[in-house]
């Protein structure tokens, strides 16, 4: 169930700024005008919404003029202020609970103007989020108009996963969401809270109907009056073709099959559920018999257990003297402590024994394991501590004190190995992690490079660079190709002097090539950042002076190697690399005083050395850095492996030597502790002797006798108790079997039976086929003169299945029929099941286009009959049998409701003023195809006949138009009234005792039609009832009712859980204000309304004491 929470009201008439809580039914308190049913209002236009359907203030004598616009500007009505506001906007909003805890909110934002126009709305839904102002406010006390709020509220950020927030400015959209959001209310709902706020019971049922339950929708009459004028010169019909008359004719055969197979099928599926009721009723007499029988074999086992209790009670003080003899004597008693010694010496002795063999079998491991320690300490070179060697020859049991120093002593050695042991696995451990890490970061890179990003070796390489590029191009805002690192702009086509560029330039190779025009603001930020950003060691050629003074590489020289594109960077490369000549051979560097190899043979000042191939071994220039960059990555992958394979070896042997020393300690701790008690296994063993050879030396013979006496008196104690208890068990199986008879068997089987005789009528009235029962009724009293029940069920189930198949056939050809005319006359195809488009087409054949198109007479007589039929009479019909079913739906719920033991049902009758023309209505539904005018059908209904027609033609002065109006309105034509069930089976019909009642008391029906009409749109008495809200609301309500029953009727909607909202003045608080959950008092003061929560306890109190300082009266 969804409880209203909240109701938040800003700028609504007289409320300025009000939070309202609700807790369950909420009754509001106040005094005429204080506005108690502007909040009702405010409730409504939530949940109605639009201007055109709410209607404000519906408690008023004589009716209202408030509008949407009033509301909001806070209409005074007063000379000197009309208004309290200009324009203004308002809110309505309002919070509910769902049953999980979690809240959703709806509303509306409304704009209203001075200038007269029609306001602006902002409907909205906020899913899984509890009421907050900061949707509403844009500052404190300043409301968002509907325009911003649309904007704001989807954008605004909401608490949790699942809330959402939808804003409407269609009010369709938001009755569509809303309706599914409240718990997937029908569309009439909106109609029912409308009705509800406005309901003020009647004594006059027929009111009551026509204002609350069936909405006024009149037959349009104006077309088939203009007929009927023209109607009245014309006397016949023409007839239609005849060879299509035929094939008509075979489509009604058809159809009349189907009908009958329709009705065999319908009357024996009601037999097979009459006869199945019948069986049950059967079966639950039989089972009702068992119940007796079961109940007097109950009485006759307890009886029987009551005999054995007392029997059992003598056993059991024979077996107590028996056992009070035995313990009296001597013998006995010796024998018994003895025995009770040895129990205890040879439980003591088993488990020494248990924890001797333990003992052995760890001494047995540890000693294997010691061995094993002694080969893993000569495999290290190690010593080996003599008390290892010593503990290999251990001899525990002969020489117990030597055995607890020595294990002392080689838990000292063990520990102080196992310490060793666990700092170089400790070292070990670091190593391999060290070198995982490694691994890692090594495929990392691999990964960036495979996608042709240098970045993380150009920054794993050169960090210091990195960040300073970075920097540069943060600060100066310059693209990734205004600042660039050396290598980026070299390239060496020769792969055979690749390591002799990449090892000579060395770290110059991340030297940074900015543009000449911010080289002096990047010196400048390089020296503000170089100690802050650690930025040491890297180089920023000046672009502009190399330029200026670029020298020419010499002849041959390492410079000609790289290919550049970049000036600046050609100035620079000639500058580092011009002056090295390049030469084959060592013996040619000797010619030279600067010169270099392809194998990195260095030659400066006349000094030849080999560049460090650390310099040189990861390439950064050009196409082919990459891949060589990857592969060197690789091997250097493929070694930690080996690495770290080789590790694994050495962590498993430090492993196992781990688990030799420390992981011995506990147990050596535990073989100590054991020692000592071995030592009592051998003077436990002569105890248990001594003791065994004592009991063997007693004369035990008139023991025997004593204890032969007790053991026959506890056997006859124990034969007592197995009878007694497999009495008990027995009596409480057999209680278990009547209680199940009598609570689910017997229960059960009257609901079925009950279930299926209601099936057995719900067949027929389901598929309008009512007047059936009688017939259906004398078929089976005949059949059950003639067989079984059983027989009647089984065979009436298998003709109902016959029949549905004959009825599907019959429907089949019909179908086939009806389509072969389509497609022969262009007639058109259609899916009803029966065959009256096709009659009427009939009909319309013989009538009117048989005699050749005699005259347009009959021709238009034709016309008005169609118009008189379909637009009117069935039309009325229709609206009649729709007024029926909602009363038998509303009935449905009324039958699950009860108000004081008492039960209310709505009946229907024709109305006796327009009997003739109701029963000329529903008698039309039954013609197939016959003129209304040439059939009997007209004789038959003469006397409605004429009062229609006289009616429909007659002129058009304002009485005759009230007559007809009378005629349109599907309502006038049924007398509608309430029956009241009692408790004690008799019943009353409201209108009989109106007379004789008070105001108060024939008021309480309405009120139970209005609570069940509110529980059928809730679907509250469903099996499983709907998620939905419960609201019902009330404005000046019980205004004709006693005390008691204004406290009974607010009771009755509580307890079938409807959420009550109602607004009535102080003097009827006495009688509501127990059944509500909550109290608001609503008051008035300088043209503004506040709400003030009152402790519904202390209200009540203080009623109670007004009642009792009242003077007593003889």
């Amino acid at each position: 169930m969804k409880q209203l929470t909240h109701i938040r009201l800003v700028n609504w008439h007289l409320f300025h700024d009000t939070t309202i809580t609700c807790h369950g039914s909420t009754y509001f308190i106040g005094v005429n005008g204080v506005g108690k049913s502007t909040i009702l209002d405010a409730i409504q236009f939530a949940l109605v919404g639009g201007q055109r359907d709410v209607r404000f203030n519906q408690a008023a004598m004589a009716g209202s003029r408030r509008t949407l616009t009033s509301y909001v500007r806070g209409e005074l009505g007063t000379e000197g202020q009309r208004f309290l506001r200009g324009d203004a906007t308002g809110l309505v909003a309002l919070e509910f609970r769902n049953p999980d805890g979690t809240y959703f909110v709806h509303g509306a934002v409304i704009d209203a103007y001075e200038d007269g126009r029609s306001p602006d709305v902002a409907y909205f839904i906020v899913h899984e989020a509890a009421l907050n102002d900061d949707w509403f406010f844009r500052a404190p006390g300043h409301l968002y108009d509907s325009r911003a709020f649309r904007r704001h509220l989807e954008h605004v950020t909401l608490p949790g996963p699942q809330a959402r927030a939808q804003v409407f400015t269609r009010l369709e959209d938001y009755r569509f969401h809303l309706l599914n959001r409240l718990g997937q209310l029908k569309e009439t709902f909106t109609a029912k809270i409308i009705k509800g706020l406005a309901f003020s019971p009647l004594t006059n049922i027929r009111d009551f109907v026509h204002d609350y339950l069936l909405d006024e929708s009149l037959v349009e009459v104006k077309n088939l009056q203009e007929q009927l004028e023209t109607m009245r010169h014309f006397e016949s019909l023409a007839a239609d073709i005849i060879h299509r008359i035929e094939r008509l004719d075979e489509i009604e055969e058809l159809d009349t099959e189907r009908r009958t197979q329709r009705r065999l099928r319908l009357t024996n599926g009601f037999i097979a559920r009459q006869a199945e009721s019948d069986a049950t009723l059967t079966e639950l007499k039989r089972r009702r018999v068992e119940l007796d029988e079961g109940q007097i074999d109950l009485r006759r086992r307890e009886l029987r257990r009551d005999t054995l209790a007392e029997q059992l009670k003598h056993a059991n003080n024979a077996f107590i003297e028996a056992q009070v003899a035995l313990r009296s004597d001597a013998t006995a008693a010796q024998e018994k402590a003895l025995r009770e010694k040895i129990v205890q010496l040879e439980h003591d002795l088993t488990d020494l024994r248990r924890r001797e063999a333990a003992f052995n079998q760890t001494l047995a491991q540890e000693i294997a394991d010691a061995q094993r320690l002694q080969t893993c300490l000569t495999a290290d070179n190690l010593p080996i501590p003599l008390a290892l060697q010593s503990f290999v020859e251990i001899d525990a049991t002969s020489d117990v004190p030597r055995a607890t120093d020595l294990v002392t002593q080689l838990q000292v050695d063990l520990l102080q190995l196992g310490n060793d042991y666990a700092t170089q696995h400790a070292l070990l451990k670091n190593q391999s992690d060290q070198l995982r890490r490694e691994a890692e970061q090594l495929q990392r890179e691999i990964n960036q490079l495979r996608t042709g990003d240098r970045a993380a070796s150009y920054e794993a390489e050169a960090p210091q660079s990195n960040r300073l590029r970075r920097l540069l191009r943060a600060e100066l805002n310059l693209s990734a190709d205004e600042v660039i690192p050396l290598y980026e702009a070299l390239r060496v086509p020769d792969e055979a002097w690749q390591n002799a560029v990449e090892g000579i330039l060395g770290r110059t190779r991340f030297d940074l090539l900015v543009p000449p025009e911010y080289y002096d603001q990047a010196m400048r930020l390089y020296r503000q950042r170089r100690i802050d950003d650690d930025l040491h060691g890297v180089g920023l050629p000046d672009a502009d002076r190399m330029l200026r003074h670029a020298r020419a590489a010499q002849p041959n020289s390492l410079a000609a190697e790289v290919e550049i594109d970049h000036p600046a960077a050609r100035a620079f490369i000639d500058l580092l690399l011009g002056g090295y000549v390049k030469c084959d051979t060592l013996e040619a560097l000797r010619d030279h005083r600067t010169a270099v190899t392809r194998d990195c043979f260095v030659r400066r000042n006349f000094t030849s050395s080999h560049l460090n191939p650390r310099f040189y071994r990861r390439w950064f220039i050009g196409d082919r850095a990459i891949p060589r960059q990857i592969e060197q990555r690789e091997e250097r992958l493929s070694a930690i492996a080996q690495e770290l394979a080789g590790l694994q070896q050495r962590d498993e042997a430090l492993r196992e030597r781990l688990a030799l020393t420390h992981d011995k300690i506990a147990i050596f701790i535990e073989l100590k502790s054991s020692l000592p008690l071995l030592v009592r296994l051998p003077d436990l063993i002569q105890e248990l002797a001594s003791l065994r050879s004592e009991l063997a030396a007693l004369d035990t013979r008139s023991v025997e006798k004593l204890k032969a006496e007790v053991e026959a008196q506890e056997r006859e104690v124990n034969r007592l108790k197995q009878d007694e208890s497999a009495l008990v068990e027995s009596i409480g199986g057999l209680k278990t079997k009547l209680e199940a008879l009598n609570n689910e068997t017997l229960p059960a089987l009257e609901q079925q039976a009950a279930e299926k005789l209601q099936e057995a009528r719900s067949i027929l009235i389901l598929e309008d086929a009512e007047d059936l029962l009688e017939e259906a009724e004398k078929e089976y009293d005949r059949r059950r003169q003639r067989q079984p029940v059983e027989t009647i069920r089984d065979n009436a189930a298998k003709y109902e299945g016959d029949y549905q198949t004959a009825e599907t056939r019959s429907r089949d050809k019909l179908r086939e029929s009806k389509h072969s005319y389509s497609l022969t006359y262009d007639f058109g195809y259609d899916d009803d099941e029966d065959a009256t488009r096709y009659l009427r087409e009939r009909t319309r054949y013989i009538e009117s286009e048989l005699p050749q198109y005699e005259a347009r007479i009959a021709e238009q007589r034709a016309l008005a009959e169609q118009e008189l039929v379909e637009n009117f009479i069935h039309r009325l019909y229709e609206q009649i049998e729709d007024a029926r079913q909602q009363l038998n739906y509303l009935n449905t719920t009324l039958a699950r409701l009860r108000f004081g033991g008492e039960r209310f049902e709505f009946i229907t009758q024709p109305e006796p003023s327009l009997r003739e023309v109701y029963q000329m209505i529903m008698d039309s539904h039954n013609l197939l195809g016959q003129s209304l005018f040439d059939s009997d059908f007209r004789q038959r209904h003469q006397r409605g006949w004429d009062i229609l027609f006289e009616r429909l033609i007659a002129p058009h002065d304002e009485e005759f138009a009230v007559q007809l109006r009378e005629l349109q309105d599907y309502r006038n034509y049924l007398q509608y009234d309430i029956r009241i069930h009692y408790l004690s089976g008799d019943k009353a019909l409201l209108s009989q005792i109106n007379a004789k009642k008070s105001g108060g008391e024939t008021t309480t029906p309405f009120y139970v039609a209005m609570a069940a009409s509110f529980a059928q749109a809730y679907r509250i008495n469903q099996p499983r009832p709907a998620d939905t809200i419960r609201l019902a609301l009330f404005d000046e309500a019980f205004g004709k009712m006693d005390t008691a029953r204004t406290a009974s009727a607010l009771k009755f909607m509580v307890e079938n859980q409807l959420q009550v909202v109602l607004a009535t003045p102080p003097d009827k608080a006495a009688g509501l204000l127990e059944h509500v959950d909550s109290v608001r008092t609503v008051v008035r003061q300088n043209n503004h309304a506040f709400v003030i929560e009152i402790d519904k306890t202390e209200m009540l109190a203080e009623l109670e004491g007004e009642v009792n300082e009242l003077p007593a009266y003889a």
